[in-house]
């Protein structure tokens, strides 16, 4: 996958999360990150406001985001165009 918004979601996710940027990693959960439901739902909102981009009403399941790396793939996938990138 082309990593052309990475540096973008990883960047809303520092701001939403109120951490350094350089601080979130691609391997850790979003559990590590004490994301809750709350916050995720903040993500999300976020991303789909400043990637003007939508999440499929299946994917606003925080479960369906293990890692910061599947959440990341997921969001360039549906900004790429590309099927469903999300953990099935």
């Amino acid at each position: 996958m082309l990593p052309v918004y990475t540096d973008k979601i990883l960047a809303l996710m520092a701001d939403v999360l109120e951490v350094e940027t350089d601080t979130i990693r691609m391997e850790q959960t979003l559990d590590e990150l004490e994301v809750d439901s709350i916050v995720f739902i903040r993500l999300v909102v976020q991303c789909e406001t400043v990637l003007s981009m939508q999440f499929e009403d299946e994917m606003l399941l925080i479960s369906r985001f293990p890692t910061v790396q599947v959440f990341v793939d997921y969001v360039n996938g549906r900004l790429s165009g590309l099927p469903d990138q999300g953990n099935t």
